[in-house]
């Protein structure tokens, strides 16, 4: 966590006491269960908030014992792709 006042994500001590944060997912989108994403929103309401979702919903799985695991290789993509259905069908 950034604990200088001067950085955008700053958290301050009182609301994350922890030096590091979990594991946790970066991206613009997660894939989680149904079941899953219901805990996660039930435990959100009872931690505090902090202002980078990606760690806090890492923090949430944390919370219900819940590990984060990779993507198959290829799944998500940030670059432009050449379309090919097959290639597609696979993507996220």
């Amino acid at each position: 966590p950034l604990r200088s006042k001067a950085y955008k994500w700053y958290v301050p001590y009182e609301v994350y006491p922890n030096a590091t944060y979990p594991p946790y997912c970066g991206g613009p989108g997660y894939v989680l269960s149904a079941d899953v994403a219901s805990k996660v929103y039930a435990v959100a309401q009872t931690l505090p908030l902090i202002n980078m979702e990606d760690a806090f919903v890492g923090i949430c799985l944390h919370a219900l014992g819940i590990g984060v695991t990779d993507s198959p290789w290829g799944a998500f993509s940030m670059a432009r792709i050449r379309y090919e259905p097959c290639r597609f069908a696979r993507a996220v």
